[in-house]
C-alpha cells in the first residue's frame, strides 16, 4: 500500500417534510479509491423511505445498489424490506444490527440504515426551527433549547453541551418554567364566557 492511493466514504442524509405525520428521509453512502489517474468506484448505495411523526415509525423503505462490486451484492436489497415497521428510538440499533448484521445482508447498508437513527435529531430539529428561529440560540432566555425540550425531554444530558448542569439547560427550564406560569395566568384572567340560552329571549 503505498501513500499515491487513497480511500473515501461519502455518506448523506436528508430529511425533507411531507406534512404534520410525515418526513421523507434520502441516505446514501459511496466509497471510492482515487490516485493520480482517476477515481475507481468501489460501493454507490441509496436507501429512501418514510417516517411517521411523532412514534418515528419507518413506515416505506426503498433500496438501490447503485454500484456494488460483485453480482451477489444485489441479495443484499431485499432484507432492507425488514426495518419497515421498526421504531427509531430506544433498542433501535441492536434490532437493526439483529437483521442485517453479518452475512444477512451487507455491511455498507447496514451503515446507511444504522444512520437512520440520526433522523431523530434532524426532525427534532426541524419542529422547533417550525416555531423559532434557529439564531436565537444564544439568547439567555433559553427559548430556543427550551422549545425543543418540550418536544423532547430526551435532549437534557444528550450531549456534553446539554448537561442537566449547563447553561443551556438551565436557562431552557427558567423559560419553560416562565411560559408556563405566563400561560396560567391568562387562563385565570380570560373572562369567562356562559353560553346564552336562546329560549329566554324568544319574543
Amino acid at each position: 500500500m503505498g501513500p499515491e492511493r487513497c480511500a473515501e466514504r461519502e455518506k448523506k442524509l436528508r430529511i425533507e417534510p411531507v406534512d404534520d405525520s410525515r418526513v421523507r428521509f434520502h441516505a446514501s453512502l459511496i466509497d471510492t479509491s482515487i490516485d493520480e489517474a482517476g477515481n475507481e468506484l468501489i460501493h454507490s448505495l441509496r436507501l429512501s423511505g418514510v417516517v411517521s411523526l411523532p412514534d418515528l415509525i419507518i413506515r416505506e423503505i426503498d433500496a438501490e445498489s447503485v454500484h456494488q462490486p460483485y453480482t451477489a451484492c444485489l441479495e443484499s436489497v431485499a432484507p432492507m424490506e425488514g426495518l419497515v415497521g421498526l421504531t427509531i428510538g430506544p433498542g433501535y440499533r441492536s434490532k437493526v444490527m439483529a437483521l442485517l448484521g453479518g452475512v444477512k445482508c451487507c455491511s455498507h447498508f447496514l451503515t446507511l440504515a444504522l444512520d437512520l437513527a440520526a433522523t431523530h435529531t434532524l426532525i427534532t430539529f426541524l419542529r422547533m426551527r417550525a416555531k423559532i428561529a434557529f439564531e436565537g440560540r444564544h439568547s439567555p432566555d433559553g427559548a430556543w433549547i427550551g422549545t425543543g425540550l418540550k418536544m423532547e425531554p430526551r435532549l437534557e444530558n444528550a450531549c456534553i453541551a446539554l448537561t442537566s448542569e449547563s447553561p443551556v439547560i438551565v436557562n431552557a427550564k427558567r423559560y419553560l418554567e416562565a411560559t408556563k406560569a405566563s400561560h396560567e395566568q391568562a387562563a385565570e384572567t380570560a373572562p369567562i364566557r356562559t353560553r346564552t340560552d336562546p329560549a329566554r329571549h324568544r319574543p
